[in-house]
């Protein structure tokens, strides 16, 4: 039988699952199509996550069980237990074979449609390009651009010095290693449909999850939405910033 979950878990023991957390991933893209089914997108989901075992004796190594440990703890047949503390999900896009960005963001939904206004026009050799107020001001020169849509972290894990953050990073990283722009709206995702309309709760927490972003390196673009530009170096020193304070460069 599991343990009763705790109150609170140390964040000392979080801490020492750094070398022990993985990242897992899932995207599919389309051959042909349009809109939903446009080639030059491709959806993707990502976590942060462990295996562990619960026969483990100690205690305090079943962390898991505290209360707002993990988004996620799924047992399977082999006795072990699945956890995840991070989840992510997103678009990439690819300039060089996306048939309708507008059709392809609008399909999808009216959060992603707020992205339209990041592109422009399609140069000479038939590449879309970005808003005029981006292409000239971006130094990156990868062809594609990550939108990130959704990112949610474990309470528990948040206000340890920004471990979302690098885990957002890594992942990143990974969903596309040389990027033209990567976007997001940022939004306080966590808060229910009560508190949203209470301004005194929500500008407050909007500031807080722009300050967020806005420490990795994304700045203020146009329409809520908040851009990087991975070939400026405000970025990559958050970034590596950040895997030098966790032990990891």
């Amino acid at each position: 039988m599991a343990p009763s979950p705790a109150d609170s878990v140390d964040s000392g023991q979080l801490l020492d699952q750094l070398e022990f957390l993985e990242l897992r991933f899932d995207s599919h893209a389309h051959l042909a199509g349009s809109d939903l089914t446009d080639p030059g997108t491709s959806d993707w989901w990502a976590t942060a996550g462990m295996t562990v075992s619960p026969d483990e004796d100690d205690p305090a190594d079943q962390w898991y069980f505290s209360e707002n440990a993990t988004l996620s703890a799924k047992p399977d047949p082999q006795g072990y237990v699945d956890v995840s503390i991070l989840e992510a999900s997103g678009l990439t896009i690819d300039l060089q074979h996306v048939d309708g960005i507008f059709d392809a963001l609008d399909a999808r939904s009216s959060d992603y449609a707020k992205f339209i206004p990041l592109f422009g026009n399609r140069d000479e050799y038939g590449f879309l390009g970005l808003d005029d107020r981006l292409q000239s001001t971006t130094h990156a020169f990868g062809t594609h651009v990550v939108i990130v849509d959704r990112v949610r972290l474990a309470p528990a894990w948040r206000g340890l010095g920004g471990i979302g953050r690098l885990l957002t990073a890594r992942v990143l990283r990974w969903i596309c290693s040389d990027p033209r722009l990567i976007a997001v709206q940022p939004f306080p995702i966590d808060l229910d449909r009560s508190l949203l309309r209470d301004a005194s709760v929500f500008e407050p927490a909007l500031d807080k999850v722009r300050r967020t972003w806005a420490s990795l390196g994304f700045v203020p673009a146009f329409g809520g939405i908040w851009v990087a530009d991975p070939g400026r170096s405000a970025y990559s020193n958050a970034v590596e910033a950040l895997e030098r304070k966790f032990g990891l460069r």
